[in-house]
């Protein structure tokens, strides 16, 4: 009798927890205790205009949070418009004081330049997408110095930056400035640009260079380790004021630390390092913490810069079908076709939500399915054409106009989004809010993070802003008068 009780016991557990496997594979139910955390977006900008609205536009189709932006209103400087970089570096360490002293210090923060940035793909590739570049950034870094030195010394990644395939700005020193020389080597191949990769030294002529300089223009991390970077470049502006471009000290702190990490390993620098007389070499104060966690997306995995990436930039649809694969030797592996080439969507842009999902949500919260629309909702993102880097084979979640500003306006109706966007725009904004992803990434619930507005109220139909001093900023007023260059008449 006993055995049939401790049976039947078994059995009704097993069944419990066969039953939840089956509920969470239905509904996607995540378990009661994974945490939850915030995704800030902050944007720079004094004022608006059709690009910052682009930015607006795409970032809101593709459910990223309601963007903050930083310095709206301050007075710009007409004879020294890169003045309000050095600010903009001040305001933003400002806010992230703000974030970490309520307690959000492992909520995540995205900014990026308000004027030269449109959005591609959804949020949530983008946040599966930097905890998968920290991971492999984490596999390089035990490689190059071990575990234990890894461990030891708290050395991994979590704040990337936009990559860059010229040392910009290095005046007066050129490439013997630390920023330079000291930039770890790329992680694209030997020959990823042609035979005559790497060989051109023209900074002005770039276009076969690997990218391997940061770009400050793009950048992710959690709040905490971002201040901690925001904190080190403006320790380097009190410094050694040299520049007006914020991206000179924050190359600055990154060489600092690539220094630091170099240390660690068994041969630091070259014979040809050591004998040059001419390289500048960072100089690092013993109560100065060199480490702050900084990488670079190298291969647009999260952003792409367009700067000498132009010729590699196209546009494709990925509705193809993987070739089956089988073991092949190294000499068969060289003449095998790139899968991209098969042009099959990656996992975590296949399993996101469908492009036009923010519709069909708007829709069934009115008790009406994807027919009572014209928009064309059965679309998925295997039918759209799509911005990859054809070096690497990403497809990027959003694209940096570095370089001609032209291309701001050419490649726009380029965006998948751009013949519908008005309607995609209008249904987002609808939407109430809600995690980021259904499923958790890295580990944890991502939400849009939630504004504290203190002036104003939301109730534009097509959403807006907050500035970083708490005021509501409409689309109607920020975007309205711009909104015949953002998408075609209906």
């Amino acid at each position: 009798m006993r055995r049939n009780v401790v049976v039947a016991t078994g059995g009704a557990l097993f069944a419990s927890i066969l039953g939840l496997w089956v509920l969470n594979s239905i509904f996607n139910i995540q378990p009661l205790n994974t945490p939850k955390a915030e995704l800030h977006f902050l944007v720079p900008a004094t004022s608006s205009n059709e690009h910052l609205c682009k930015l607006m536009l795409s970032a809101a189709i593709l459910r990223y949070p309601t963007p903050v932006i930083i310095n709206w209103g301050a007075p710009e400087d007409p004879d020294n418009p890169n003045a309000g970089h050095i600010q903009k570096v001040d305001t933003l360490l400002g806010y992230l004081d703000d974030l970490s002293n309520a307690g959000k210090q492992d909520d995540l923060v995205l900014i990026v330049d308000g004027f030269d940035v449109h959005f591609q793909l959804p949020a949530e590739v983008l946040l599966k997408r930097y905890f998968e570049s920290n991971a492999a950034a984490q596999k390089k870094i035990n490689s190059q110095i071990g575990t234990i030195n890894a461990h030891g010394y708290n050395i991994k990644q979590t704040v990337i930056f936009g990559q860059d395939k010229a040392c910009w700005p290095s005046w007066p020193w050129g490439q013997n400035w630390q920023g330079c020389w000291l930039a770890p080597e790329s992680t694209y191949s030997k020959f990823a640009f042609g035979p005559e990769t790497d060989s051109n030294t023209n900074p002005l002529e770039a276009f076969n260079v690997r990218a391997r300089w940061l770009n400050s223009g793009t950048v992710m991390g959690p709040v905490g380790d971002m201040r901690n970077v925001f904190q080190a470049a403006l320790a380097n502006i009190a410094k050694n004021h040299t520049t007006d471009s914020d991206q000179y000290y924050f190359a600055n702190a990154w060489a600092e630390q690539e220094y630091s990490r170099r240390l660690l390993q068994s041969e630091p620098f070259t014979k040809k390092e050591r004998e040059d007389k001419y390289l500048l070499w960072p100089k690092i104060s013993e109560d100065q913490e060199p480490e702050l966690h900084i990488g670079l997306d190298y291969q647009g995995l999260l952003w792409q810069v367009l700067g000498f990436f132009r010729p590699s930039v196209t546009w494709m649809t990925f509705n193809g079908e993987a070739t089956p694969g089988r073991h092949r030797s190294s000499r068969e592996q060289s003449f095998v076709r790139d899968s991209y080439l098969d042009r099959t969507l990656p996992d975590d842009l296949a399993t996101s939500r469908p492009p036009f999902a923010a519709v069909l949500e708007h829709l069934e919260s009115h008790g009406k399915s994807g027919q009572a629309t014209d928009l064309p909702t059965d679309l998925t993102w295997r039918d759209l054409k799509l911005g990859i880097n054809a070096i690497s084979n990403n497809i990027f979640p959003m694209l940096h106009y570095t370089g001609p500003k032209w291309y701001r306006d050419d490649w726009w109706p380029r965006m998948w989004y751009y013949p519908y966007a008005e309607p995609l725009l209008k249904a987002a904004v609808s939407l109430d809010r809600a995690p980021i992803s259904k499923q958790a990434i890295g580990g944890k619930m991502w939400w849009p993070a939630e504004m504290g507005i203190t002036t104003g109220k939301k109730g534009d139909e097509k959403g807006g802003a907050v500035s970083d001093k708490g005021k509501w900023l409409p689309w109607k007023d920020m975007c309205g008068p711009h909104e015949a260059f953002l998408w075609k008449p209906q």
